[in-house]
C-alpha cells in the first residue's frame, strides 16, 4: 500500500474513535444542562447555545496557532496532542457540578484539542495533489461514521448508566484513539522544521487575503456551517416539539443525529471523486442547494420519520459541501504551508459552529423552532450566489 494511503487509513480509524467520542456527547448536552439543574425552558434553550458554542470560541484562536507549530515541527506531534486533549476535557466535563462548571471544561476543549483540523493538516501535506479531494472525502467519511454510532452510542449508555458515564467512556475511547496515532501514523513531509523556515498564525492569515478565491471560499465555509450547525443544539426540544415522548426522546435524538452521519459516510467518497473529476464549485453550489432544501424540509416536518428523511439527504449534501471546500484550498496553498492555511479553514468551520446555536437558540425562544430551520437555509441558500457574484467580478477584471 502507497504510504499516503496508509497513513490515511490509519488516520481515519483513530478519527472515527475521537469523533464518535465527541459526537456521543453533544447531542445529550441539552438534557445534560437540564440535569445540572437549569429548568427553565428559556434559559434551556440559552444555555445550550452557549454550551454547544464554546470550544468553538477558544478553538478559533488556538487552531491557527497550532496549525503553523504543526507546519514549523511536526503535524503528527498536533494530531496526538489534539486527541489526547479531546480526552482530557471529556473527562472533565463528566464530573461538571454545575453548567457554568461545564461552560468552563467546554471551553478547555476548544483550547487543547483540535483534532480534525490536524488531521486534516496531515493528510492535505501527505498525500498528492491528484488525491487530495478523494482523500479529504475519505477523511470526511470518518466524522460521519462518529456522527452515526456516537449518538446512538451515547444514547444507550446514557439511558442506562447516566450521562456522566458518558463522558468517561468517550474519553478512554479517545485515548486509544491517540495511541493508534502514535503507532501506525508515519510522518515523511516535516514541512518548515526540515526547511528550517519560519511560519506564524499572522502571516498565514495575511496569505488567506492575498491568495484569489481564498478567502470567499473560508466565508462559505462560515455560512455553511450556520446553516447546518444552527439546529443541532434544539434538536431534542423540537423533537419534543412534535410529539416524540419522554420516554424515548434520548434514543430518538441518537437515530435523528446520526441519520445525517450516515448518508455523510455513504455519499463522502463518491462525491470526493467527483470533486477531482468535476471541480470543487461546481459540487459546492449542487451541495448548498441540496442543504437548502433538506432544512426548508425539516421546518415544515411534522413527524419524526419526515425529520429523518430531510436529515439524510442533508448528510448527502455535507458530503460536498465543506469537503469540497477544504479540497479548492489546498490546492492553492504553498509547501509547507499545509496545517497552518487549513488551520484558517478549520477556524472558518470554528466560527459557524460558534455563532450560529446562540442564534438558532435566541429564535428558538423568542420567534419558535420551526423560523429556526428557515434562517439556517438563508445560509446555505447564500453560498451560490456569494460564489456567482465572485465569479462574475473576476470575469469583469479580467475583461477590463
Amino acid at each position: 500500500m502507497e504510504p499516503w494511503r496508509k497513513n490515511l487509513w490509519s488516520l481515519w480509524t483513530a478519527q472515527v474513535l475521537a469523533m464518535i467520542g465527541m459526537s456521543a456527547v453533544v447531542p445529550f448536552l441539552p438534557l445534560f444542562i437540564r440535569q445540572l439543574g437549569v429548568s427553565d425552558p428559556v434559559a434551556a434553550h440559552h444555555w445550550s447555545g452557549y454550551v454547544f458554542s464554546a470550544p468553538f470560541l477558544t478553538a478559533i484562536v488556538a487552531q491557527p496557532i497550532w496549525g503553523a507549530l504543526a507546519d514549523r515541527y511536526s503535524r503528527k506531534t498536533m494530531v496526538v496532542r489534539a486527541v489526547f486533549g479531546i480526552a482530557v476535557a471529556l473527562a472533565l466535563m463528566g464530573f461538571s457540578r454545575s453548567v457554568e462548571e461545564l461552560l468552563v471544561w467546554r471551553l478547555l476543549q476548544g483550547a487543547i484539542s483540535g483534532f480534525i483540523s490536524a488531521a486534516l493538516g496531515f493528510i492535505v501535506a501527505e498525500t498528492p495533489q491528484a488525491h487530495r479531494g478523494y482523500a479529504i472525502g475519505v477523511l470526511q467519511t470518518s466524522q460521519s461514521v462518529g456522527a452515526v454510532v456516537g449518538p446512538f452510542l451515547g444514547g444507550v449508555i446514557s439511558q442506562y448508566a447516566g450521562m456522566r458515564t458518558v463522558f468517561w467512556t468517550m474519553s478512554g475511547l479517545s485515548i486509544v484513539s491517540g495511541l493508534l496515532v502514535i503507532g501506525f501514523v508515519h510522518e515523511r513531509n516535516r514541512g518548515q522544521s526540515q526547511a528550517g523556515g519560519r511560519t506564524s498564525a499572522v502571516e498565514n492569515l495575511r496569505m488567506a487575503w492575498q491568495i484569489p478565491g481564498f478567502a470567499v471560499a473560508l466565508a462559505c465555509i462560515v455560512l455553511s456551517q450556520m446553516g447546518t450547525v444552527m439546529p443541532s443544539p434544539q434538536m431534542p426540544f423540537f423533537l419534543e416539539h412534535i410529539g416524540v415522548p419522554d420516554s424515548q426522546l434520548q434514543i430518538a435524538t441518537g437515530v435523528v443525529v446520526g441519520i445525517t452521519g450516515l448518508s455523510t459516510l455513504v455519499a463522502a467518497p463518491i462525491i470526493g471523486k467527483q470533486v477531482d473529476r468535476r471541480g470543487a464549485r461546481a459540487v459546492v453550489q449542487w451541495s448548498a442547494l441540496v442543504a437548502t432544501v433538506a432544512l426548508i424540509g425539516q421546518a415544515i416536518a411534522d413527524s419524526i420519520v419526515a425529520i429523518v428523511v430531510v436529515r439524510a439527504i442533508l448528510g448527502i449534501a455535507l458530503a460536498g459541501l465543506v469537503p469540497a471546500l477544504n479540497a479548492y484550498l489546498s490546492t492553492r496553498i504553498p509547501d509547507g504551508r499545509q496545517s497552518g492555511m487549513m488551520s484558517l479553514a478549520s477556524s472558518a468551520m470554528l466560527l459557524g459552529n460558534l455563532v450560529a446555536p446562540p442564534i438558532g437558540g435566541w429564535i428558538a425562544a423568542h420567534v419558535g423552532l420551526r423560523p429556526m430551520f428557515i434562517a439556517a437555509a438563508l445560509c446555505a441558500a447564500s453560498i451560490p450566489p456569494l460564489l456567482w457574484w465572485v465569479r462574475r467580478r473576476r470575469q469583469v477584471q479580467h475583461a477590463a
